[in-house]
């Protein structure tokens, strides 16, 4: 059975692993979509990172942690409206049977359509294994690189993520 796993990925974390270990080990899941949310949207402080970056970074992730035939990767853009969104993301993605997320709106959204089995993840670490989390750190000069895969940290830097999202915080608004 395919699985299709949902997330921002901004940028893509250990806990992002965790999830798909988790997924892979349910004996009726043979294969993964990674769908990356918000594709569109970059150089903002919730997205700072490109599609096309994501996507490398999840790449290189597959690669090294998995069996890359098991996955699907692709990116979709964000339409603005809940109500029709799940039914937009069927309609682009190639089919699936059951949706993993921990997201509350996206498991109503799904639950909705009535057509795909919903299940959550157990969370792990969360209050670390964030990507709001990730950033802020960042923008702090706090540690950060332990909660991302290592493999990413090459890209991050050719990105110039850090820089890129310390710069994204920044505003000339006075109070």
């Amino acid at each position: 059975m395919r699985a299709l796993y949902l997330g921002r990925f901004n940028p893509p974390h250990k806990g992002h692993i965790y999830a798909l270990e988790y997924i892979l080990e349910q004996t009726d899941i043979d294969e993964i979509i990674i769908l990356i949310g918000s594709g569109e949207k970059a150089y903002s402080l919730k997205n700072p990172f490109t599609g096309g970056e994501r996507l490398e970074m999840l790449t290189a992730i597959i690669r090294k942690h998995f069996n890359i035939n098991l996955f699907y990767i692709t990116a979709i853009p964000d339409i603005n409206r809940n109500t029709i969104w799940a039914a937009n993301v069927e309609d682009l993605v190639s089919s699936y049977e059951v949706m993993f997320t921990n997201n509350p709106l996206v498991q109503q959204l799904f639950s909705n359509l009535g057509k795909k089995e919903v299940r959550k993840i157990p969370l792990n670490n969360r209050e670390e294994f964030s990507g709001k989390v990730i950033r802020e750190n960042m923008i702090k000069g706090e540690e950060w690189k332990s909660l991302v895969p290592e493999i990413i940290l090459p890209l991050i830097s050719q990105f110039n993520g850090v820089e890129r999202i310390k710069t994204l915080s920044q505003t000339d608004e006075t109070n």
